[in-house]
């Protein structure tokens, strides 16, 4: 059945909720299988026996479920959507569009079945978006009465969309499926990086309209511009970021920024690409890292593939940076400055080695105790948690961006340069002509990274400093370790030594790292 009538107009409270960005407490979950579960109770209460499982839906029945969705939503709700880039609004432009879209797909799944049903998992989410954010309360109620059965949510995490290498069919699929899994777009293997979704597609394809998570903390295109604006595309100085310490657009020290050159007016011979060498080792490099926010005191954090959430900003003095795609791995040694609660303690020196899928975490604390976090930094954050990989970025991750043009830029703790601007999705990066080097990067909910170009070594001179895991990190090592092993690996149960947390502070830390 379903509805055919005109499309309800929509009422106040149609309107009111399509302007509230952030969902009620009540519609939260923490992951995608425990979301799916409290969405689908609440599609339980309101749609009663007409609710049906998502295993029991092929993805072109519920095509059809979109279509007839589709000529009954409201215009109005999805213009309040696409005036704010709100994530909710329509990707393109008419139900034809979709229509043929859905042609393709259903082609790639007749010879390829193993794909259906990430098809049919992707097709129940946005389904049940459509039905809840482009339908007025009439158009559903309309619906109900005309007893439309209406599609519920996986409770599952994503499965994975496996797309051969040599298939543009099912490496398009994948990529509308997963286009979430952004992280894997540089974090994945070097080796696997020529395979569908192990590399960034382009962003200046009409299908992508961003930002893509709707820029929830309202960040001007100073701070945030992302390859994917439409309208207008993002420019020279654009998107330069800077120094922030909070979410709110004005707490940020942005980079001065003057416009040299436009692309057409430089020799690109003169343009160094934004690429990393295969390894290196970095003496002058500095960052500020910025990550969701998992703890009142912003002890443990880790950057996320969007900016939702409340993020967390701590500058640190990086006294060398390691890196070698070879071994899949790169070390950072930091001074950290402490704020907060742990303010009371000064700095600590902090060392990152990331290897494999793997991270340790070494902070040397106060008073001689050291301490040592095992992580898999990935584990949670692809279609195939808890069993996912997150690996050292790949060298050249960058080396297909955008050229913006030549920016006379004032770069962080080095000074006024003369840089070309290069731009990757949300990625910003500059280089230098002079030395042919990477200076300046800039993600607005990752961080903010300057390499001094006085600083560079294509080498690392003692390969031991990829030591993996750390000696401090196994059993008789540092006296705190938290998810680690006897022989320093990761162990999401284990935890030795809390009790050197004595003082009021380091209480407070106890329930922090854990």
């Amino acid at each position: 059945g379903g509805a055919s009538a005109p499309a309800q107009a929509a009422q106040q409270g149609d309107l009111r909720r399509a302007r509230t960005r952030t969902p009620g407490s009540g519609f939260r979950g923490q992951g995608v299988a425990a979301l799916g579960r409290v969405l689908n109770a609440a599609l339980a209460r309101t749609e009663g026996r007409l609710a049906r499982a998502c295993s029991n839906w092929t993805a072109e029945a519920l095509q059809g479920f979109m279509s007839r969705v589709l000529e009954q939503r409201s215009p109005e709700l999805n213009a309040v959507y696409d005036g704010a880039g709100d994530r909710r609004r329509l990707q393109r432009p008419s139900l034809e569009h979709y229509r043929e879209h859905w042609g393709r797909v259903n082609g790639v799944v007749g010879r390829s079945p193993h794909l259906h049903k990430p098809l049919r998992d992707s097709h129940c989410r946005q389904a049940v978006m459509w039905w809840t954010h482009h339908l007025t309360e009439d158009a559903r109620a309309a619906f109900r009465r005309a007893g439309e059965t209406v599609p519920m949510l996986p409770e599952e995490e994503k499965p994975p969309c496996r797309a051969s290498p040599d298939d543009e069919g099912e490496g398009a699929l994948c990529l509308g499926v997963e286009q979430e899994n952004s992280c894997d777009w540089c974090h994945s293997k070097q080796e696997e990086r020529h395979l569908p979704g192990k590399h960034a597609p382009n962003a200046l394809d009409a299908r992508f309209v961003g930002p893509d998570d709707g820029n929830p903390h309202g960040w001007d295109r100073k701070r945030r511009c992302d390859q994917d604006y439409k309208d207008p595309p993002c420019g020279i100085c654009e998107g330069v970021g800077g120094v922030a310490w909070s979410d709110r657009n004005e707490d940020i020290h942005l980079a001065s920024c003057t416009p040299l050159k436009a692309p057409h007016e430089v020799d690109m011979a003169t343009v160094a690409p934004p690429v990393y060498p295969k390894a290196f080792t970095s003496t002058k490099y500095k960052d500020v890292l910025i990550g969701r926010k998992q703890d009142p005191f912003c002890f443990k954090f880790f950057p996320e593939n969007n900016s939702s959430g409340v993020e967390c900003y701590r500058a640190e003095d990086g006294i060398a940076k390691y890196y070698d795609i070879s071994k899949e791995a790169v070390r950072t040694d930091y001074n950290v400055k402490m704020n907060g609660a742990f303010g009371l303690f000064g700095n600590i020196t902090s060392t990152v080695t990331h290897v494999g899928k793997y991270m340790w975490i070494i902070n040397r604390l106060w008073l001689g105790v050291d301490m040592c976090i095992c992580t898999d930094p990935g584990r949670d954050k692809c279609t195939q948690a808890p069993n996912c990989s997150s690996y050292v970025w790949h060298y050249n991750f960058a080396e297909d961006a955008q050229y913006l043009g030549r920016e006379r830029i004032g770069v962080e703790w080095v000074g006024e340069m003369e840089l070309d601007h290069f731009i990757l999705w949300s990625h910003h990066m500059w280089t230098d002509p002079v030395s042919r080097r990477l200076v300046r990067l800039w993600k607005p909910w990752n961080g903010l990274q300057v390499y001094d170009p006085s600083g560079w070594s294509d080498t690392v001179a003692d390969p031991s400093v990829f030591e993996a895991p750390p000696a401090a990190c196994r059993k008789g090592g540092a006296k705190i370790r938290i998810k680690c092993d006897d022989d320093g690996h990761f162990h999401p149960g284990k935890e030795e030594g809390l009790h050197f947390l004595g003082s009021p502070g380091a209480r407070g830390e106890r329930s922090l790292v854990v």
